[in-house]
């Protein structure tokens, strides 16, 4: 599948609007049981400041991916069967929301509103993101993206950029915290880590369909491709394959866990370590978990490979091998 860059840019400003406010929220909430956990008010303000800046920008920057965007109010439609509609919902309110809670906190209204928006707020982040996630794992004609995994990782993810980004603020204006965030990101990176590592790792072993399985027939009469679709490139071929892509990943793939995983897994690691719990370590961190997601999320892309690419003879080859076993009894109906 073609990168497209405006979803990659989604991604990384809806990750960290809303897991920052995820981890500042939630130690706002846990006053409620007794707790001395609240952030200064400034470092709250930054991070809602911050949040609704970065959802704003998402959304305008996922508008690209539109072809008629003045007609992307009729994604609301589809609410009840399209997980894209879903996002857009849940996405959408989140950010009134959140507006709304940033606005009652700011004017010092009652608790039990603001907590009321916050929760509100809290449920319709985590709503958007698993949304987003089940757009890619209920595609059933991307099998390298049909896996509960991508839901796993795709929201450790957030929690990932979420906690480092929150750690960030702990290190400024919260250091009687910032021990405990330090730890929250090492542990998020490392599961980040296993959860690509699977992902990537399950690519090896899927079987891939084949032509047989994408015409509904027997696989004791094998099809093969004897002339492609077409033979000029379209919106098919540039959007559901990228040749170029392809030629990169293997060297791209490794860059990504490096500069995604690896490097900021040492830093906060070390940090810990040497209890220095100081934005010196965090802060490239966070730059390096920024970059490497952006790799990350274009790996997944070109990984994955759409079945009608099989019509077009671009399928990775495993596509075409005959499975035994599969459906060799089956009759084949032809209705007229």
């Amino acid at each position: 599948m073609h990168p497209p860059f405006s979803l990659i840019w989604f991604f990384i400003t809806a990750g960290i609007s809303i897991g920052l406010f995820n981890f500042v929220y939630f130690l706002e909430l846990l006053t409620l049981f007794g707790h001395q956990t609240a952030m200064p008010r400034q470092a709250v303000l930054i991070s809602l400041a911050t949040s609704l800046v970065l959802i704003a920008l998402g959304a305008i920057g996922a508008s690209f991916h539109l072809g008629h965007k003045l007609r992307a109010w009729k994604a609301i439609k589809r609410f009840h069967t399209s997980w894209l509609s879903r996002e857009a919902v849940f996405s959408g309110a989140y950010g009134f929301t959140l507006f709304l809670y940033a606005l009652s906190y700011y004017s010092n209204q009652n608790l039990a509103l603001q907590h009321f928006l916050g929760i509100l707020t809290l449920i319709l982040g985590w709503l958007s993101s698993f949304s987003t996630a089940m757009i890619y794992a209920s595609n059933k004609f991307v099998p390298e993206w049909n896996t509960s995994l991508t839901v796993l990782y795709y929201l450790n993810m957030y929690l990932m950029l979420g906690a480092s980004s929150a750690t960030i603020l702990t290190a400024l204006f919260a250091p009687q915290l910032s021990g405990e965030f330090f730890f929250l990101t090492a542990l998020f990176l490392v599961l980040g880590f296993f959860f690509r590592l699977f992902f990537n790792i399950r690519q090896a072993f899927i079987s891939h369909p084949t032509l047989n399985e994408a015409l509904n027939l027997a696989h004791n009469r094998p099809m093969r491709v004897i002339d492609t679709g077409s033979t000029t490139n379209n919106y098919c071929t540039t959007e559901f394959y990228y040749k170029k892509g392809k030629e990169l990943l293997s060297s791209i793939v490794p860059l990504s866990y490096i500069l995604t995983f690896l490097i900021p897994t040492f830093l906060t690691l070390y940090a810990l370590i040497t209890t220095r719990h100081e934005l010196i370590f965090i802060a490239p961190a966070f730059a390096f978990i920024t970059l490497g997601s952006f790799l990350e999320r274009w790996c997944f892309f070109v990984e994955g490979n759409h079945v009608q690419n099989l019509y077009y003879g671009i399928y990775p080859s495993q596509g075409y091998s005959l499975r035994k076993g599969y459906t060799e009894h089956k009759k084949t109906i032809i209705r007229y």
